[in-house]
């Protein structure tokens, strides 16, 4: 299955699962919205328990993987730190679906439950790639060291996660770009909330 196929099927199945729900959603929908026939789906999920599981870790896989190789790239934190905000604004631009989907199955409400234990495991690896740029920001002494380091990494994840997804930004009101949401939240890491 070359990966184009792959991405496809799983966003426009992601698109089905996060408007009908998981028991509102059948193989045949899925063939259908994708213009193909059932046997050739079957070809490369072989049923929708894969398709919806597919779906879920993809997109958390690619995320991880992205705040991974971020943490170990040599970069300044101000660069690191710059594009990890921009990666998480731009992961519910850029696939809309999954990240609905992914909300959704988050949040609990869903109509299927997913194994937690894979999601616990998949946030622990995300903590510890913030975790990794947070103490290397500190060593270079560009970030403070008098705040416990698991505090600041929470803190930090936390405003990045709680400002970037759409719902978000439309209860807050916020109007402007990912790129001016970037260097906002920019200001903020480097500047703090004190006037100067």
């Amino acid at each position: 299955m070359t990966e184009t196929t792959h991405n496809k099927i799983l966003e426009v199945a992601a698109r089905i699962f996060s408007v009908k729900g998981y028991n509102g959603t059948s193989m045949r929908e899925i063939a259908e919205a994708l213009n193909i026939t059932k046997p050739a789906l079957y070809y490369h999920f072989p049923g929708k328990e894969e398709i919806f599981s597919a779906c879920i870790t993809h997109s958390i896989d690619t995320l991880v993987i992205g705040l991974e190789n971020l943490a170990k790239k040599d970069a300044p934190i101000w660069d690191k730190l710059k594009s990890l905000i921009r990666g998480m604004c731009n992961f519910s631009s850029d696939s809309p679906q999954i990240f609905a989907l992914f909300k959704q199955v988050v949040s609990q409400s869903f109509d299927k439950e997913l194994d937690m234990k894979m999601l616990h495991v998949y946030f622990k690896r995300q903590q510890e790639a913030v975790r990794t740029i947070i103490e290397g920001g500190i060593r270079e002494g560009q970030l403070r060291d008098d705040i416990p380091v698991n505090l600041m990494t929470s803190a930090i994840s936390g405003m990045i996660h709680h400002t970037t997804g759409p719902k978000m930004r439309h209860m807050a009101e916020i109007t402007f770009t990912n790129e001016e949401q970037v260097d906002y939240l920019m200001k903020l890491l480097q500047g703090g909330f004190a006037k100067k």
